[in-house]
This record gives structure tokens, C-alpha cells and sequence, in this order.
């Protein structure tokens, strides 16, 4: 933070909003080398505080922007250690009585001495005082001379400087800018990504003793056939404010919400809108909105700790809340599901304005399944994880499944302790399994939480999705579906015609896919049900045929059924396969949709043959 005095800010023409005004130039940077040079100067040379001083007031009247310069040179005093010459004298080691005498007490004994007769109105009348107390104190009056007033600001000496570079001097400064703005907050509106943020600000807002309510901010929705989408963008909204701010407009809580400021901007994706009480002696008091997000934020803008807030913000993204937490994620990812696995992803907003945040969340197809591990446990705790699952907002429909929220509750079960409390905590834990489905309360030991139930239900919403997804193709793939299943002859010739052993005729049903952005077995179910409707085309009408993961024209397999007729050898008919282009991945299928068998005579493939099937 910087001083209130030498905060610069802009006012909107409307006078509604107010914006710091942030160092963003490469003039900036050159002034930040500079001042950050005189420091550098004064630190090895020793150098009073005064002269350091005077040299930066130069530097402020040559640059003209006095808030800017003097700005700089607050942040970097504060990277100074400053003492005066008896400290600095015993910190080095030098072991004499007379230069460990503090200044107020020479001064204390000087201007004692002075009182006992006349004041010292000459020369020589003070030089007989300070002779007297060099005497009494027993040093050298040299240095009562000179230490008498070394513990006065300007005649401290720069005995440490923690170096800084400027790039870094001007991303504190554009950090400190904020934060001495919203020293004035009354209010301010926070919207975070990220369960790990989320619990980091919360942590932090209980701290400085404010209060906060959470609220969703619906957005518009995305397009929830995608394969890879994962969820709609909706915002969560934390207001901060002070237990008195709803009695009275007042700002002693601005210093607490400036606290929250390193916090929030270590989240992935952040913004913030605050009430900012300012006073002139034009308009009084009067109250602006300020607003910020990572996207308009000042490139150069870091923590006083900049080299450690990378460090920091990576560790409390990656790490887990215990090694159960660790365990679940690593075996769930050896699964391969196609689920992706969020740890601690936004909160789920209550009734109550507060924020439920589950452990992990696996996401796909827009669906959103959550679930809470419940370690170490008492019975207060599991009293207090009820409560929040019977507040969870109802509004929101896409948490619910059978009018239950679509989550897993797995609950460590080495913690059945005493047999005085057994049918107790048997009762809360059947009390917790009726807030979710059946089968979704999942009892574990040893420190594991099983799979197989969470796999198997993640398996059976992909049934059901990969079955409604095909349900509502984009009409431009059923159209090119129609048109490759019973495409007109002439064009199918003239392929085959052009064909030979390229790879054309052979369509990947992965890339169709891709192509219209929903998954293979969609597309699958989405051939099987236009050839079942195309009643009037039998099934040698159809352009072409699916084999596997691929569609194989029509021609290019008479082509190949002609030639397989001479073929005995499952080598010589891989062979012709690969002549063909035809990928490797079908090759078995293929045969068997030719109708021929593989006839195995041991593992060795060069000793296979095949043989046509009997019609």
C-alpha cells in the first residue's frame, strides 16, 4: 500500500466511477530503474537518509509527477533497513562503550548540563557543555557531537537494501495502487473461479471479521451437445461488507477488504467491483464504483512478495487437503474414463447465501457429479455437512437428480469408535445417505475410497448421453449420414472408378465426429438408426457399410470381395486389406462383415487362413 495522499486516480466524466491510474509505459519502468538505482547508491555508500532524500526530490522535479515518484520511493524505504550510527557501530562488531550510548540519552545529559547555569548562547559556552558531558559519559566529544541527533529520520543511514528490479518496483506499485483504494471500500463484490480460490478468500474474509453472502449470476448457457463441453459459465458472486455497514455508511472496514486483495488475484480467473468513499472539499463526501478483473488488469501487477507468489499460488492449486484426497485422484485417473476430474471446483451456493464446497467434481456432457470425502470426523461435523447438504439451493436443477443432488458422500468408517456412540453415528450416517441417491453413500477403510460404484454410474450417464446426444443430431450430420448411406449410384461409380488403392471410400466415423463435435458412439447410434429407417433401400442399396470405427464404400468392398475369392492365407488378405487403405482397426471386422472366418493354427498369424462362411 501507499500513503492515501499520493494515490492517483481518474474520475469518469459522469463522476460515477473511479480507476487508479496504473504505470503501464516503458517511461515508467526507466523511472523505477532509477530511483531504484539512487537507493542501490545510497546503501553502499552508507549514506544518511537525508541526502537519499534529496536525491530522489531532484528526480521528482525533473519528472514532475511528485504521486508517482514519492510513491516509488515509499515501496522501496519500506525494502530498507535504516539505523542510526551506535547501531550501526555494534551491528558491525566494533566494541567500544562510547559508540553504544543511545542519543537521547546524550541529549537527556546535554541539555541537563545546559540547565544548571546559562544556556548556551555561544560558541564557546556550548563547546564547554559538550566537553562536560564527553566527561561525565566518558567518550570523546566527537562523537557527542555526532550522535546527539543520529536518531532523528534524515540522519539514519541505509544500512540494508533488498534489491528489487524495476519491472517488479512497477507491478508492486500497480498492486499497491488498488489496495490503498479500496482503504475507502464500503462494499465489494468479488467473483472467483475455482473451489481452492474460493476456500482461500473465504478462509481470509472470517479472518478480518467481515461478513459475506454468496449468490449465482446466471450467464448465458453453452451448447450442451458438445462432447467437450463441460459446464455453463454461470458467476459466483461473494459480497463482502462490515457488521455496521447495514446501520450506517462508514469505511472502517476498507483496511480489512484491502487484505483480501493478494487472495483474490492469485485465483486463475478473478474481478471485482467496489463502493469507494471519497471526500473533497468541492462535493463532500460522495461515493464512486470501482471495477477490475484479471482481463483489464495491468500486465505488471504482482504481490510485495513477487518471487514467491508464483510458488505460492502453485502449491495451493496443486496440492491436496490429505493423502486420501491424493490417492482417489491418482486411481481415478489410471481409469481412463473420459471424465474429467475437478478438484475443488466453484461452490455450491445455499439457501442461506453461504458457500458448499465439495472435494472433487467429474465433469462431461454438461453433467456435473460431485463428491465429498468425509475423513476425520465427529459427530458435530457430520451434524454441520448435513445441515449444509438439506440447504443446498433447490433452484439450481442441475445439481438434482430424482430430486437429490447428483453427489457422493464417502465416509471414513475406522472412525465407528466407542460402542457408547455407535447407534448415534449410525443414525447421522443414515441420515446423511438420505440426502443423496441410492448407492451414492460409500463407507470406506484403510484409506481408500472404492471405484466401482462411482465408475459404474459415470458409465451409465455416458450410456445415456451418448443415446440422447444421437437422439438430437445436428441436422448437417444426419443429412451427410443420408448421403453416404444411400447416396446415388452414379457418384459411388465414378469413386470406384478413381479409387484404385488409394485411400478414398474409407471414412473415419471418429473424425465425423469431430467433425460435428459429439461423440463416436452418437454417430454409431445415428447410422444404426437412419439405415433402420430407410425401409424402401435394402441393405446392398446403402453406399456404405460400417465396419468398426470406419464407413467403407459399397465398391471398394466389391473390389475386395473379388479379390479375397482367390485368397486362402489371413496374411495375403491383410495384405490386400493394407493394398486398399484399409485401416488397420477393421481389418478383423471387415472379414467377418465379408463372411469369412479365421481359422487360428496356433499363435502364430502366418500360419491362419481364412474360409468363406456357409450362406
Amino acid at each position: 500500500m501507499i500513503p492515501l495522499q499520493l494515490l492517483r486516480v481518474k474520475i469518469s466524466n459522469k463522476g460515477k466511477s473511479i480507476a487508479p491510474t496504473f504505470c503501464t509505459s516503458d517511461e515508467d519502468v526507466s523511472l523505477a530503474a532509477n530511483i531504484i538505482g539512487e537507493f542501490e547508491e545510497s546503501w553502499k555508500k552508507r549514506d544518511r537518509k537525508g541526502l537519499l532524500t534529496d536525491r530522489i526530490g531532484l528526480i521528482e522535479s525533473e519528472h514532475g509527477d511528485y504521486k508517482l515518484v514519492r510513491g516509488f520511493s515509499t515501496l522501496l524505504e519500506r525494502r530498507c533497513k535504516f539505523v542510526n550510527t551506535s547501531e550501526q557501530s555494534t551491528e558491525n562488531g566494533i566494541d567500544s562503550a562510547d559508540l553504544t550510548i543511545e542519543p537521547d540519552v546524550i541529549r537527556r545529559s546535554l541539555f541537563e548540563e545546559s540547565s544548571k547555569s546559562d544556556f548556551a548562547l555561544t560558541i564557546l559556552r556550548r563547546e564547554e557543555i559538550i566537553q562536560s558531558v564527553a566527561r561525565q559519559l566518558g567518550v570523546d566529544k566527537e562523537k557527542v557531537r555526532n550522535q546527539m541527533w543520529s536518531d532523528l529520520d534524515e540522519n539514519l543511514v541505509v544500512e540494508h537494501f533488498d534489491r528489487i528490479t524495476p519491472a517488479i518496483l512497477v507491478a508492486w506499485y500497480n498492486f499497491a495502487i488498488i489496495q490503498t483504494l479500496l482503504f475507502s471500500c464500503t462494499t465489494l463484490q468479488v467473483a472467483l473461479h475455482g473451489g481452492s480460490s474460493w476456500k482461500r478468500v473465504l478462509r481470509d474474509v472470517k479472518r478480518v471479521g467481515l461478513m459475506y453472502n454468496i449468490r449465482n449470476q446466471p450467464s448465458t448457457l453453452v451448447d450442451r451437445t458438445s462432447k467437450n463441453m463441460i459446464h455453463h459459465d454461470d458467476t459466483i458472486v461473494c459480497s463482502l461488507d462490515g457488521p455496521q455497514s447495514m446501520f450506517k455508511m462508514t469505511e472502517i472496514y476498507g483496511t480489512a477488504i484491502a487484505k483480501l486483495l493478494p487472495s483474490i488475484i492469485c485465483a486463475e480467473s478473478w474481478s471485482l467491483q467496489a463502493w469507494i468513499i471519497r471526500k473533497s472539499i468541492s462535493v463532500g463526501r460522495k461515493m464512486y464504483e470501482f471495477h477490475i478483473s484479471k482481463e483489464n488488469a495491468p500486465q505488471l501487477m504482482a504481490f510485495p512478495d513477487h518471487n514467491n507468489s508464483k510458488k505460492i499460488t502453485a502449491k495451493l492449486g496443486s496440492s491436496f487437503d490429505s493423502t486420501v484426497e491424493e490417492k482417489f485422484a491418482v486411481k481415478f485417473q489410471q481409469f481412463s474414463t473420459g471424465w474429467t476430474l475437478v478438484r475443488e471446483p466453484d461452490p455450491i451456493v445455499l439457501d442461506n447465501d453461504k458457500a458448499f464446497i465439495p472435494d472433487f467434481m467429474f465433469e462431461r456432457y454438461g453433467c456435473r457429479i460431485y463428491l465429498e470425502i468425509v475423513g476425520f470426523w465427529t459427530l458435530e461435523y457430520i451434524e454441520r455437512k448435513i445441515g449444509k447438504l438439506t440447504r443446498i439451493a433447490s433452484a439450481n436443477k442441475e445439481l438434482y437428480k430424482d430430486d437429490k443432488l447428483d453427489i457422493f458422500i464417502a465416509v471414513n468408517n475406522d472412525y465407528y469408535t466407542t460402542s457408547k456412540y455407535k447407534k448415534v453415528e449410525k443414525d447421522l450416517i443414515s441420515r446423511l445417505g438420505s440426502l443423496v441417491q441410492k448407492d451414492h453413500l460409500i463407507l470406506y477403510k484403510n484409506g481408500q475410497v472404492p471405484l466401482r460404484a462411482i465408475v459404474s454410474y459415470l458409465k451409465s450417464i455416458d450410456q445415456e448421453m451418448v443415446r440422447r446426444i444421437a437422439i438430437t443430431a445436428p441436422n448437417g450430420l444426419l443429412a451427410e449420414i443420408d448421403r453416404l448411406i444411400i447416396g446415388t449410384q452414379d457418384n459411388n461409380e465414378d469413386d470406384s472408378r478413381t479409387d484404385g488403392g488409394s485411400g478414398r471410400g474409407i471414412i473415419s466415423i471418429g473424425e465425423l465426429a469431430e467433425k460435428y463435435n459429439i461423440p463416436s458412439d452418437s454417430v454409431i447410434i445415428a447410422l444404426r438408426s437412419r439405415e433402420a429407417g430407410n425401409v424402401n433401400v435394402n441393405d446392398n442399396g446403402h453406399s456404405y457399410l460400417v465396419v468398426g470405427t470406419y464407413l467403407i464404400s459399397r465398391f471398394k468392398i466389391s473390389e475386395l470381395e473379388k479379390s479375397l475369392d482367390s485368397i486362402s492365407s489371413f496374411m495375403d488378405a491383410i495384405f490386400l486389406f493394407k493394398k486398399y487403405k484399409v485401416p488397420e482397426a477393421c481389418h478383423v471386422d471387415l472379414l467377418s462383415k465379408l463372411g469369412y472366418d479365421i481359422i487360428w493354427r496356433g499363435i502364430d498369424s502366418t500360419n491362419a487362413s481364412i474360409e468363406r462362411r456357409k450362406r
